[in-house]
């Protein structure tokens, strides 16, 4: 968590400095040159440049634009530009051709560009979950004529040649968001469907590392501790416990704890409040894409908005997703295989001003697990029916 009082987007002093800095001189460039739309006539052989340096959530929910173009126009040639911090995502999406990294700083800004340029010419550039400056300039570039984003996600817009701003697209899902962009430049599909592929080798490192700790990760239910844009996302711990209690109570299991390093402390409040009930941790101790191979072999995870819920989603896994008004289920819900997640969304009130006037805790654990129950319906019933001949 950051320091109190600040907020998500929230800019740093020499973040805000750099900013500036990249303004002044772009915005200089842009009015000397300013970015016209282009005709974009993407085909086999076309080369895409996507911008997707945002957070896990946001990388998966931009693949969904990205398997849009990638479906839409066979043999299209795309290459990303990622937060150095989210290859793990990327290297799992196998519509992507080459992967570069995006650091801060203006030597890092003109290796990358000296590497782009020299990779183009590029048919057209798009920006999804990516924030500025570095992206948008780069963006102007390499091809500010074929440049296209979403109006609301930058301070610069006067840098892409076009900014989609229709009605209704800021509130619609941010998965079909991406799409919209995708669509933007030629792809004809409309579906937002996420994307990350396992490996055999990650299934087998998991395997490994699942024998170290002395558990198995099949059939489990997994429960994710927290996570996500804002604590007050997350469902207490306590109510973990309940829910675990209550699962266990009706012979539902094993159970699984799941969480980054971050989330140790919730583990070792959900061990000490357990009392006998039998459960393994796994918080900390996966890397991400074994915490993704785990996820596809659990039988149901149990999540609160976080990248973990998205990574479910892209991988079909039965999801019990616990969400809050902000953002609320028609912006981060499930858009692929709706009818194998259970959501339970807490209403916006009346006179809703801000995060704090919903409290996760008023989801109680005997709603979660009537919705577990039911998700375990569903995943079963369908299992069943693929099973007959």
């Amino acid at each position: 968590m950051g320091a109190p009082g600040k907020r998500k987007g929230d800019l740093s002093f020499s973040s805000s400095l750099n900013l500036l800095a990249y303004r002044l001189v772009f915005g200089m460039l842009a009015r000397w040159r300013p970015p016209r739309g282009a005709r974009i006539d993407l085909r086999a052989g076309s080369r895409v440049l996507v911008f997707s340096t945002a957070g896990l959530g946001d990388s998966l929910l931009d693949s969904a634009g990205v398997r849009a173009l990638a479906e839409g126009i066979p043999g299209v040639h795309i290459e990303a530009v990622i937060h150095h911090r989210r290859r793990d995502i990327a290297q799992h999406n196998p519509y992507f051709q080459e992967l570069h990294d995006l650091r801060k700083g203006p030597f890092s800004f003109v290796r990358l560009w000296r590497k782009l340029r020299a990779r183009g010419p590029w048919d057209a550039v798009l920006y999804l979950s990516c924030h500025d400056p570095e992206a948008r300039c780069l963006g102007y570039l390499l091809a500010r004529d074929a440049s296209i984003g979403l109006e609301w996600r930058t301070k610069m817009p006067w840098l892409c040649a076009r900014n989609l701003s229709e009605d209704g697209l800021r509130k619609a899902h941010l998965a079909v968001q991406a799409v919209r962009v995708a669509r933007e430049a030629g792809a004809p599909g409309t579906g937002a469907r996420m994307v990350y592929e396992v490996s055999d080798a990650d299934r087998k490192a998991l395997d490994a590392r699942l024998a170290r700790l002395g558990f198995a990760g099949a059939g489990a239910i997994v429960f994710q501790l927290g996570g996500g844009g804002g604590a007050f996302r997350d469902w207490p711990v306590a109510h973990f416990v309940e829910l675990a209690r209550l699962a266990t109570a009706s012979g539902v299991g094993p159970i699984i704890l799941l969480g980054g390093p971050d989330h140790r402390e919730k583990a070792a409040l959900f061990a000490r409040a357990a009392g006998g009930i039998p459960f393994h941790d796994a918080v900390g101790k996966l890397a991400l894409p074994l915490s993704a191979a785990l996820i596809e072999r659990a039988r149901c995870l149990v999540s609160t908005d976080t990248g973990i819920m998205h990574l479910a989603f892209a991988l079909g896994t039965p999801t019990v997703a616990l969400l809050h008004p902000t953002p609320g289920p028609g912006r981060v819900g499930p858009t692929f295989g709706a009818d194998r997640h259970v959501v339970l969304a807490l209403p916006r009130p009346e006179g809703y001003r801000s995060p704090r006037d919903v409290s996760m805790s008023s989801l109680s654990a005997q709603q979660v697990f009537e919705g577990l129950q039911a998700c375990l319906a569903k995943s079963d019933g369908r299992a069943l029916a693929e099973g007959c001949p």
